[in-house]
């Protein structure tokens, strides 16, 4: 195989085209927030005080008529209309057969960071989410065909899996190929994915170089540090001590046990995404063996993440980089255009998080999933027929637009399925006797409590207005408790059930809990007041700063606006319209999120004395 060449490699050649032109020039220091860790970096954890709580894993969980729902039909749509026989072109010639149809271009072509694994798993969890049997069908048949083309390589092994006989990043296409086949055989129960996942493993195990090379200035080695994740997976799906012992291998002590020291991550240039999703991995760590120190890792990781590396939008890595809390974070906003990987890095977070909510029962680990949901996967640009993908999202002063990576099918097209069918593992999640509202969007679910079925219909036009009606449905009365995540820039949260106040403890960071017998059709509305906010983007830039509005961070219109106020005049602000447009000295503010493909817009701000 030929030497793998690093995502920075393609993404440095690409930013020198003309296409490209304005994304040139950025820099690869940035740096973080408002505080560091603490002493020398060390973030001190406690253990889970709380019950614990599950995700629905995609089962009775729906969207209803919204802005996710219509993201997600549009990335079904999208690859339903993919023929089959594009995606497997490069398969069959490598194993010299047939290929009709038409290579895709660019990365998928190239098999360089190669998508097809996360193509599935994309697939299949719309289907799941979205109760659609034809894009899970179509995905069972894409990995049938591409069965057949393995250990059809003249000179290879048993079990050679890849697009090309010379892979790039071959660790990383082993780690996507494993998601997808571990995502069929547990939502679609397709058994003979199992067969693949140890044929390829075995291959994996004789070939895959272990060096493990130091993993900093931008994913050396190719990722092998996320390969645990998927492999535990494969392990909890299937019992097969196999993929338990390889996962072992490739766990990555030397980054994780940083978060139990007084380490500081930023300064040694890590990649960003990656060094994010690794975090999964040390996440599965602690769901198959239960050592507390994978947990402790995972949250001390999660609180330098928040207080160091993110900015308003819940994004962070300019440059594809964890960067130093020496306010190199705002210094990025000078030139760093590429300040967020928002794809891959919206997937990424969705998982931590969501891990974190399952072991800690801790309901402030859904206010990230939150502003990514809004600020990142949910702002990107949808994905093209030629293969154009978004790429990053640009912060930068004086201002920036949204515009589509260079080279087509690049490496964010793979987690742009899988970030939006986790929608549907993200709204809701459960425990004995709790149901819980970690999203407020059209969605509804349906719950077996003992042996009662329970369904929640929740009907909203958060983030537009400010408050979410929870409808329930019951065919006998019962009791149990609807908990709802009050988000940390929420003050003065109410609840009322049947129109009555319910007595409720809403501390912002917490979930508020309300123990009631349900009937049929009873009714809790939830509030959650919203204000303008501006929000420093760390503690060296105070008055650098960028608007939000509970959730949702505010754009202005145009380049080059300059605010005059002392300390971010946030309460100057005023609303106009039901559609979250602001007016600020005659300057228009928007969600990011309702920005387009090349329309001007501006984030941060100098504000002038």
């Amino acid at each position: 195989m030929k030497q793998s060449l690093t995502r920075r490699d393609f993404c440095k050649a690409a930013l020198a085209t003309p296409l490209t032109a304005a994304m040139a020039g950025y820099s690869t220091t940035a740096g973080p927030r408002r505080e560091a860790l603490a002493g020398a970096g060390h973030v001190t954890s406690t253990a889970a005080t709380m019950d614990p709580l599950e995700p629905f894993d995609y089962s009775g969980v729906r969207l209803l008529d919204g802005m996710l729902r219509n993201q997600a039909l549009s990335a079904r749509d999208f690859f339903l209309g993919i023929p089959d026989d594009n995606l497997l072109v490069g398969f069959r010639l490598r194993a010299g057969q047939p290929a009709p149809g038409k290579s895709l271009a660019g990365w998928y072509g190239g098999d360089v960071f190669h998508a097809f694994g996360q193509y599935i798993s994309g697939m299949v969890r719309l289907s799941k989410g979205l109760g659609d049997p034809e894009i899970g069908n179509k995905a069972r048949q894409l990995v049938i065909e591409w069965a057949k083309t393995i250990d059809s390589h003249p000179g290879a092994s048993n079990g050679f899996f890849y697009y090309s006989a010379t892979p790039n990043a071959p660790h990383y296409i082993y780690d996507k190929t494993m998601c997808g086949l571990v995502d069929l055989y547990r939502y679609t129960g397709f058994k003979e994915a199992a067969v693949m996942m140890d044929k390829i493993t075995d291959w994996a195990g004789r070939s895959l170089n272990r060096t493990r090379q130091t993993a900093t200035h931008h994913q050396a080695g190719g990722e092998w540090y996320t390969l645990s994740e998927n492999l535990y997976r494969a392990h909890e799906a299937t019992g097969n001590q196999k993929f338990r012992d390889f996962g072992a291998v490739w766990e990555y002590s030397a980054y994780w046990d940083m978060f139990l020291h007084q380490s500081t991550p930023g300064q040694m240039g890590f990649h960003a995404y990656s060094h994010v999703n690794t975090l999964s991995s040390c996440a599965m760590a602690y769901r198959i063996k239960r050592e507390p120190h994978y947990l402790e890792t995972i949250v001390n990781a999660f609180q330098w993440l928040e207080r160091t590396q993110q900015f308003a939008t819940g994004g962070y890595g300019p440059g594809e980089t964890l960067l130093p809390a020496d306010g190199a974070l705002g210094k990025s906003l000078e030139g760093n255009r590429a300040t967020f990987e928002t794809v891959c890095g919206s997937w990424a977070g969705f998982k931590l998080s969501r891990y974190l909510i399952s072991f800690t029962g801790e309901a402030s680990y859904g206010d990230w999933i939150e502003k990514l949901v809004y600020n990142g996967i949910g702002a990107a640009l949808p994905l093209q027929p030629d293969g154009s993908t978004f790429y990053y999202s640009d912060y930068t002063l004086p201002g920036g637009q949204k515009v589509y990576h260079p080279d087509k099918w690049a490496c964010c097209s793979g987690t742009y399925p899988q970030a939006i069918a986790d929608y549907h593992n993200l709204i809701y999640f459960r425990g004995p006797d709790t149901l819980a509202v970690n999203l407020f969007v059209p969605s509804s679910v349906v719950w077996n409590h003992g042996d009662s079925e329970v369904m929640l219909q929740q009907q909203t036009s958060y983030p537009q207005t400010d408050f979410s009606v929870v409808t329930v449905r019951t065919r006998r009365p019962d009791s149990f408790a609807i908990k709802f995540r009050v988000p940390r820039w929420c003050h003065g949260a109410s609840a009322e059930v049947n129109g009555n106040p319910a007595a409720i403890a809403a501390q912002p960071g917490t979930w508020a809990s309300i123990n009631h017998r349900w009937a049929d059709g009873d009714r809790l509305k939830i509030q959650l007041p919203m204000q303008p906010v501006a929000r420093p983007v760390d503690e060296q830039h105070p008055a650098r700063v960028a608007f939000t509005y509970g959730p949702v961070t505010l754009v202005a219109q145009g380049h080059g606006h300059t605010l005059r106020r002392n300390g971010g005049p946030a309460q100057s602000m005023i609303r106009r319209g039901a559609d979250l447009e602001f007016l600020l000295e005659r300057t228009t503010f928007v969600p990011f999120y309702r920005l387009g493909f090349q329309q001007p817009y501006q984030m941060y701000f100098d504000v002038e004395a």
